[in-house]
Protein backbone atom coordinates (compact mmCIF):
# COMPACT_ATOMS: atom_id res chain seq x y z
CA UNK A 1 0.00 0.00 0.00
CA UNK A 2 1.22 3.41 -0.72
CA UNK A 3 1.86 6.02 1.67
CA UNK A 4 -0.72 8.86 1.67
CA UNK A 5 1.69 11.29 0.46
CA UNK A 6 4.08 10.75 -2.11
CA UNK A 7 7.04 13.08 -3.13
CA UNK A 8 8.65 12.72 -6.48
CA UNK A 9 11.69 14.12 -6.29
CA UNK A 10 13.88 15.80 -9.71
CA UNK A 11 17.25 15.38 -8.50
CA UNK A 12 18.10 17.64 -11.41
CA UNK A 13 15.94 20.19 -10.92
CA UNK A 14 17.13 23.23 -10.86
CA UNK A 15 20.96 22.59 -11.83
CA UNK A 16 20.93 20.06 -9.25
CA UNK A 17 19.52 22.36 -6.06
CA UNK A 18 16.87 19.98 -5.38
CA UNK A 19 18.78 17.50 -3.66
CA UNK A 20 20.09 20.15 -1.70
CA UNK A 21 16.53 21.03 -0.33
CA UNK A 22 15.29 17.33 0.36
CA UNK A 23 16.85 17.32 4.13
CA UNK A 24 14.83 20.45 4.63
CA UNK A 25 11.37 19.39 2.58
CA UNK A 26 11.46 16.09 4.96
CA UNK A 27 11.95 18.07 8.17
CA UNK A 28 9.15 20.31 7.64
CA UNK A 29 7.04 17.13 6.78
CA UNK A 30 8.51 15.50 10.00
CA UNK A 31 7.49 18.32 11.67
CA UNK A 32 3.75 18.40 10.28
CA UNK A 33 4.11 14.69 11.19
CA UNK A 34 3.32 13.50 7.85
CA UNK A 35 2.82 9.83 6.52
CA UNK A 36 4.97 9.89 3.47
CA UNK A 37 7.48 8.65 1.28
CA UNK A 38 10.36 9.86 -1.15
CA UNK A 39 10.58 8.20 -4.81
CA UNK A 40 13.36 9.76 -7.32
CA UNK A 41 13.08 10.27 -10.97
CA UNK A 42 16.25 8.82 -12.93
CA UNK A 43 14.86 9.84 -16.62
CA UNK A 44 12.59 12.29 -18.37
CA UNK A 45 8.97 10.78 -18.32
CA UNK A 46 9.90 9.17 -14.64
CA UNK A 47 7.71 11.38 -13.05
CA UNK A 48 4.99 10.42 -15.27
CA UNK A 49 4.73 6.62 -14.26
CA UNK A 50 5.64 7.10 -10.88
CA UNK A 51 3.07 9.54 -10.28
CA UNK A 52 0.48 7.00 -11.88
CA UNK A 53 1.73 4.14 -9.52
CA UNK A 54 1.40 6.15 -7.02
CA UNK A 55 -2.29 6.72 -7.34
CA UNK A 56 -2.82 3.12 -8.77
CA UNK A 57 -1.71 2.41 -5.25
CA UNK A 58 -3.81 4.62 -3.52
CA UNK A 59 -2.14 7.55 -2.12
CA UNK A 60 -3.99 10.98 -1.38
CA UNK A 61 -1.68 13.50 -2.32
CA UNK A 62 1.46 13.19 -5.00
CA UNK A 63 3.93 15.92 -4.90
CA UNK A 64 6.27 17.07 -7.80
CA UNK A 65 9.63 17.86 -5.29
CA UNK A 66 11.14 20.31 -8.86
CA UNK A 67 10.24 22.28 -11.58
CA UNK A 68 7.58 23.14 -14.36
CA UNK A 69 8.98 20.33 -16.09
CA UNK A 70 8.16 17.75 -13.12
CA UNK A 71 5.07 19.32 -12.37
CA UNK A 72 4.06 18.58 -16.32
CA UNK A 73 4.95 14.96 -15.88
CA UNK A 74 3.52 14.39 -12.80
CA UNK A 75 0.36 16.17 -13.56
CA UNK A 76 0.46 13.74 -17.24
CA UNK A 77 0.30 10.57 -15.00
CA UNK A 78 -2.75 11.70 -12.70
CA UNK A 79 -5.08 13.52 -15.32
CA UNK A 80 -8.76 11.99 -14.46
CA UNK A 81 -7.88 10.28 -11.25
CA UNK A 82 -8.97 11.25 -7.33
CA UNK A 83 -5.17 11.67 -6.77
CA UNK A 84 -4.14 15.41 -6.21
CA UNK A 85 -1.38 17.51 -7.55
CA UNK A 86 0.83 19.16 -4.98
CA UNK A 87 3.52 21.76 -5.68
CA UNK A 88 7.17 21.83 -3.77
CA UNK A 89 8.87 24.30 -6.15
CA UNK A 90 12.60 23.97 -6.23
CA UNK A 91 13.22 24.22 -10.12
CA UNK A 92 14.46 26.99 -12.40
CA UNK A 93 10.98 28.46 -13.67
CA UNK A 94 8.66 27.18 -11.27
CA UNK A 95 6.09 28.87 -13.47
CA UNK A 96 3.07 26.89 -11.98
CA UNK A 97 4.03 27.55 -8.59
CA UNK A 98 2.84 31.15 -9.31
CA UNK A 99 -0.44 29.70 -10.19
CA UNK A 100 -0.99 27.81 -6.97
CA UNK A 101 0.26 29.91 -4.92
CA UNK A 102 3.67 28.61 -3.51
CA UNK A 103 6.01 30.12 -5.50
CA UNK A 104 9.11 31.11 -2.94
CA UNK A 105 7.39 29.27 -0.77
CA UNK A 106 8.62 26.23 0.13
CA UNK A 107 7.14 25.74 3.73
CA UNK A 108 3.44 26.76 2.58
CA UNK A 109 4.52 24.09 0.05
CA UNK A 110 4.64 21.13 2.53
CA UNK A 111 1.97 22.67 4.79
CA UNK A 112 0.02 22.61 1.87
CA UNK A 113 0.40 18.67 1.56
CA UNK A 114 -1.26 18.57 4.92
CA UNK A 115 -3.77 21.51 4.99
CA UNK A 116 -4.50 22.28 1.08
CA UNK A 117 -7.89 22.37 -0.95
CA UNK A 118 -8.36 20.41 -3.72
CA UNK A 119 -8.88 22.58 -6.83
CA UNK A 120 -9.88 20.96 -10.03
CA UNK A 121 -8.33 22.77 -12.75
CA UNK A 122 -8.43 22.24 -16.75
CA UNK A 123 -4.62 20.51 -18.66
CA UNK A 124 -3.92 20.95 -21.58
CA UNK A 125 -2.73 18.39 -24.22
CA UNK A 126 -1.17 18.52 -27.62
CA UNK A 127 -1.28 14.75 -29.14
CA UNK A 128 0.40 12.50 -26.12
CA UNK A 129 1.74 15.94 -24.72
CA UNK A 130 0.09 17.65 -21.43
CA UNK A 131 0.77 20.66 -19.70
CA UNK A 132 -0.60 22.41 -16.85
CA UNK A 133 0.98 25.59 -17.56
CA UNK A 134 1.80 27.03 -21.08
CA UNK A 135 2.86 25.17 -24.38
CA UNK A 136 5.36 28.08 -26.03
CA UNK A 137 6.23 27.27 -30.01
CA UNK A 138 9.06 29.73 -31.82
CA UNK A 139 10.90 32.16 -29.90
CA UNK A 140 9.76 30.50 -26.60
CA UNK A 141 11.17 27.18 -27.75
CA UNK A 142 14.30 28.14 -28.75
CA UNK A 143 14.60 29.98 -25.31
CA UNK A 144 13.97 26.88 -24.13
CA UNK A 145 16.45 25.15 -25.63
CA UNK A 146 19.42 27.25 -25.44
CA UNK A 147 18.91 27.96 -21.58
CA UNK A 148 19.50 23.99 -21.16
CA UNK A 149 23.14 24.98 -21.43
CA UNK A 150 23.20 27.76 -18.58
CA UNK A 151 24.55 26.24 -15.88
CA UNK A 152 25.61 28.76 -13.09
CA UNK A 153 22.29 31.12 -12.38
CA UNK A 154 18.69 29.96 -12.34
CA UNK A 155 15.32 31.52 -12.37
CA UNK A 156 14.58 34.71 -14.13
CA UNK A 157 18.14 35.35 -15.06
CA UNK A 158 19.04 32.57 -16.91
CA UNK A 159 16.11 32.98 -19.00
CA UNK A 160 16.68 36.49 -19.41
CA UNK A 161 20.59 35.88 -20.48
CA UNK A 162 19.13 33.50 -23.15
CA UNK A 163 16.88 35.83 -24.31
CA UNK A 164 19.70 38.94 -24.68
CA UNK A 165 21.69 35.94 -26.53
CA UNK A 166 18.98 34.93 -29.05
CA UNK A 167 17.55 38.24 -29.65
CA UNK A 168 20.46 39.35 -32.46
CA UNK A 169 20.31 36.18 -34.19
CA UNK A 170 16.63 34.70 -33.99
CA UNK A 171 14.41 35.08 -37.73
CA UNK A 172 10.78 35.14 -37.13
CA UNK A 173 8.73 32.46 -38.79
CA UNK A 174 5.29 32.61 -39.96
CA UNK A 175 2.27 30.88 -37.91
CA UNK A 176 -0.79 29.81 -39.04
CA UNK A 177 -3.31 29.39 -36.28
CA UNK A 178 -6.88 27.82 -36.52
CA UNK A 179 -9.18 27.71 -33.77
CA UNK A 180 -13.59 26.74 -33.91
CA UNK A 181 -14.58 29.42 -35.48
CA UNK A 182 -11.48 31.84 -36.09
CA UNK A 183 -8.12 31.62 -38.28
CA UNK A 184 -5.16 33.43 -38.04
CA UNK A 185 -1.80 34.16 -40.22
CA UNK A 186 1.34 36.07 -39.61
CA UNK A 187 4.46 36.41 -39.08
CA UNK A 188 5.96 36.59 -35.39
CA UNK A 189 8.25 35.99 -33.05
CA UNK A 190 6.60 32.98 -30.51
CA UNK A 191 3.24 31.63 -29.96
CA UNK A 192 2.08 31.37 -26.73
CA UNK A 193 -0.63 28.79 -25.90
CA UNK A 194 -1.38 29.12 -22.12
CA UNK A 195 -4.12 27.37 -19.10
CA UNK A 196 -2.27 29.60 -16.87
CA UNK A 197 -0.75 32.66 -16.83
CA UNK A 198 3.45 33.05 -16.48
CA UNK A 199 6.22 31.17 -18.68
CA UNK A 200 9.74 31.62 -18.81
CA UNK A 201 10.17 32.04 -15.21
CA UNK A 202 8.02 34.89 -14.67
CA UNK A 203 6.99 36.29 -17.82
CA UNK A 204 3.04 37.05 -18.20
CA UNK A 205 2.25 36.35 -21.94
CA UNK A 206 -1.34 34.76 -21.44
CA UNK A 207 -2.85 37.94 -18.81
CA UNK A 208 -6.21 36.53 -19.30
CA UNK A 209 -5.21 32.88 -18.91
CA UNK A 210 -7.68 31.46 -15.78
CA UNK A 211 -7.33 27.23 -15.02
CA UNK A 212 -10.86 26.39 -14.97
CA UNK A 213 -12.43 28.29 -17.82
CA UNK A 214 -12.05 25.48 -20.23
CA UNK A 215 -10.54 27.16 -22.50
CA UNK A 216 -7.05 28.00 -24.05
CA UNK A 217 -5.50 31.37 -23.69
CA UNK A 218 -3.20 31.68 -27.05
CA UNK A 219 -1.40 34.92 -27.43
CA UNK A 220 0.77 35.72 -30.53
CA UNK A 221 3.74 38.44 -30.27
CA UNK A 222 3.93 39.86 -33.85
CA UNK A 223 6.76 40.47 -36.35
CA UNK A 224 9.72 42.54 -34.45
CA UNK A 225 13.02 42.59 -35.85
CA UNK A 226 16.25 43.19 -34.33
CA UNK A 227 15.67 46.51 -32.71
CA UNK A 228 12.16 46.18 -31.46
CA UNK A 229 12.66 43.15 -30.04
CA UNK A 230 14.24 44.00 -26.77
CA UNK A 231 11.25 46.54 -26.19
CA UNK A 232 9.19 44.94 -26.63
CA UNK A 233 10.56 41.75 -24.36
CA UNK A 234 10.93 44.62 -21.84
CA UNK A 235 6.85 45.45 -22.11
CA UNK A 236 6.49 41.40 -21.52
CA UNK A 237 8.42 41.50 -18.60
CA UNK A 238 6.55 44.47 -17.39
CA UNK A 239 3.83 42.05 -17.75
CA UNK A 240 2.36 44.85 -19.93
CA UNK A 241 2.10 42.46 -23.49
CA UNK A 242 -1.17 43.49 -23.91
CA UNK A 243 -0.11 47.07 -24.84
CA UNK A 244 1.85 45.63 -27.24
CA UNK A 245 0.68 46.74 -31.02
CA UNK A 246 1.31 43.86 -32.60
CA UNK A 247 0.22 41.04 -30.02
CA UNK A 248 -2.80 39.19 -31.42
CA UNK A 249 -4.91 37.01 -28.00
CA UNK A 250 -7.27 34.38 -29.12
CA UNK A 251 -9.37 32.15 -26.88
CA UNK A 252 -10.29 28.44 -28.18
CA UNK A 253 -10.94 24.96 -26.49
CA UNK A 254 -9.03 24.02 -29.40
CA UNK A 255 -6.51 24.99 -31.59
CA UNK A 256 -4.22 24.06 -34.72
CA UNK A 257 -0.77 24.99 -35.20
CA UNK A 258 1.47 25.37 -38.20
CA UNK A 259 4.81 26.80 -38.45
CA UNK A 260 6.92 27.81 -41.64
CA UNK A 261 9.74 25.87 -40.39
CA UNK A 262 10.52 22.94 -38.15
CA UNK A 263 10.93 24.43 -35.08
CA UNK A 264 11.50 23.47 -30.90
CA UNK A 265 8.14 23.66 -28.82
CA UNK A 266 7.85 23.60 -25.03
CA UNK A 267 5.49 22.36 -22.74
CA UNK A 268 5.91 23.72 -19.05
CA UNK A 269 9.23 23.71 -19.98
CA UNK A 270 9.65 20.01 -20.93
CA UNK A 271 11.54 20.51 -24.55
CA UNK A 272 9.94 18.84 -27.86
CA UNK A 273 10.72 19.28 -31.52
CA UNK A 274 8.30 19.96 -34.58
CA UNK A 275 8.20 19.62 -37.94
CA UNK A 276 4.26 19.61 -38.78
CA UNK A 277 1.15 21.25 -37.77
CA UNK A 278 -0.17 19.80 -34.32
CA UNK A 279 -3.52 20.57 -32.72
CA UNK A 280 -3.52 21.47 -29.20
CA UNK A 281 -6.50 20.86 -26.83
CA UNK A 282 -8.01 22.10 -23.20
CA UNK A 283 -9.46 18.52 -21.11
CA UNK A 284 -11.73 20.71 -18.81
CA UNK A 285 -12.05 19.85 -14.82
CA UNK A 286 -9.11 17.18 -15.83
CA UNK A 287 -6.68 17.83 -12.54
CA UNK A 288 -7.10 17.92 -8.77
CA UNK A 289 -4.28 20.06 -7.37
CA UNK A 290 -3.73 20.95 -3.80
CA UNK A 291 -3.98 25.19 -3.35
CA UNK A 292 -2.77 26.63 0.13
CA UNK A 293 -5.57 27.80 2.66
CA UNK A 294 -7.13 30.44 1.11
CA UNK A 295 -5.98 30.78 -2.23
CA UNK A 296 -7.00 31.28 -4.85
CA UNK A 297 -8.69 34.03 -3.67
CA UNK A 298 -12.04 34.30 -5.83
Amino acid sequence: MTAPVVLVVNPAAGRGRTLLRLPRIRALADGLGLEYEVVQTARPGDATDLARRASEGGARVVAAVGGDGTVSEAAAGLVHSRTALAIVPTGTGNDFARAVGVFGRIPLAVRTLAEGRPVTIDVGRAGHIYFVNTLGVGFGGEVTHENQRVKRVRGLLSYLLTVLRLVPTYQNPTFHLQGRDWEFRGKGVLVEVGNAKFAGGGFKLCPSADLQDGLLDITFVGDYGMARRLPALSMVLMRQVERLEECRFFRSDLVRVAVSRPTYIHADGNLHHVREPFTVEILPAALRVLFPPGFPRK
